[in-house]
């Protein structure tokens, strides 16, 4: 069973592992979800837990989870409170990531449907999820949850198609 967690200092070395997975890939990572220059680990989780209350500038309050299974961090998933024009055009209100070697297992449907039901989500109401059109899994995963595809198009800022999903989770 896989399970939601804040970001947690015990979890972090299993947390650097997954991302050091997604980096022997090749495999995009953005820049906040690892540590900035000398942010210890202690540092580089209180900025994660920091942003759900108090964003850095230009940044929406998000809340972040590790997605834990035993002691292995085997996904990241990312609610953002609201939307700003950039992630009205790409991002959108969830975000996330799965690591390489816990890949098609049905963490992802799993991860995203945990956090459709909590009540920070539900709060929200109307929830945007965008995702790459060639991107199989994480649109399966997106219809499995309720997704409603209601666009796709060209984002030029990325050079690529996106898919627009929306989820009516209610409010609490």
């Amino acid at each position: 069973m896989i399970l939601l967690h804040k970001p947690q200092i015990q979890l972090f070395p299993s947390y650097m592992q997954f991302i050091v997975e997604m980096q022997k890939l090749g495999e995009v990572i953005w820049e906040d979800l690892i540590p900035k220059g000398p942010e210890t680990p202690e540092i580089f989780i209180n900025r994660l837990i920091r942003s759900q209350t108090k964003p850095e500038p230009n940044r929406v309050a998000e809340s972040t989870y590790w997605a834990v299974i035993g002691d292995d961090v085997v996904g990241r998933i990312c609610l953002r409170h609201e939307l700003n024009a950039q992630l009205r055009e790409f991002g959108g209100h969830i975000g996330y990531e799965v690591r390489p070697t816990f890949r098609r297992k049905g963490l992802t449907k799993e991860m995203l449907r945990n956090l459709l039901t909590a009540p920070e989500t539900k709060s929200i109401g109307r929830i945007l999820i965008t995702c790459a059109p060639d991107n199989i899994a994480s649109n399966k995963t997106i219809l499995a949850n309720g997704g409603k595809l209601t666009e796709k198009r060209y984002v030029e800022r990325f050079k690529r198609d996106t898919n627009y999903y929306w989820i009516d989770v209610g409010h609490e």
